[in-house]
């Protein structure tokens, strides 16, 4: 009973269209909701002074804002960069996904937080944290599908098949080395992420 259930399951899961539009759907929601924590100033006829000072306020929110919009647009390129080099995909690389993107959908709620705790070591934690969980998590999928050569795609790069995968998914590294700062320096742990897109361009897939 147990066999024939899971080869049920799998019947109508075995589908990478479906994996994508999930996928897909689930981080178009992620970036919309990012922005979502900007807000505008609610007080009427602010002199400009006023609405500077208003705005410098915010600075933490739109640096929040800018670290996880990156990242997530990052995290998207590189699972569609993943899964467009298979043909093929099983159970477990939908659940393998499913965990990067319990991980993904948090990336708003910790962007909002590190907004309004900026000086909070706390904050930063869980920050840095799911931003590092959601790239190892993707780092976990991209291991899997690629350690399975009958599903690979005539043309697949080298760089996909044979991926140095620390170098193309630095987010961990970058999390564990934000946390440690933030034990001296929240600001300093903050500053360190913006140095992430450099290192992400160095190692860019072909």
């Amino acid at each position: 009973m147990r066999n024939w259930s899971r080869g049920i399951f799998l019947g109508h899961l075995t589908s990478l269209e479906r994996l994508n539009a999930l996928t897909d759907g689930v981080y178009a929601i992620v970036i919309t909701l990012l922005v979502l924590d900007l807000k505008v100033p609610e007080t009427p006829g602010l002199t400009t002074g006023q609405l500077l000072s208003d705005l410098q306020e915010q600075i933490p929110n739109f640096a929040a804002w800018i670290l996880s919009f990156y990242m997530a647009a990052f995290l998207w390129m590189r699972n569609f960069w993943i899964l467009k080099h298979i043909g093929k995909c099983d159970e477990k690389t939908f659940w393998l996904n499913f965990v990067h993107l319990m991980f993904v959908s948090l990336i708003p709620y910790a962007a909002s937080l590190l907004g309004h705790y900026e000086e909070d070591a706390v904050a930063v934690i869980i920050f840095s944290s799911t931003l590092g969980l959601a790239s190892f998590s993707l780092l976990i999928l991209h291991q899997y599908v690629a350690a399975k050569r009958d599903w690979h795609l005539e043309g697949a790069p080298k760089l996909w098949t044979n991926p140095n995968l620390w170098a193309m998914y630095p987010a961990p590294l970058f999390a564990i080395g934000s946390i440690l700062i933030s034990f001296n320096s929240v600001n300093g742990a903050i500053a360190f992420w913006f140095l992430a897109p450099l290192w992400t361009r160095l190692f860019s897939q072909k």
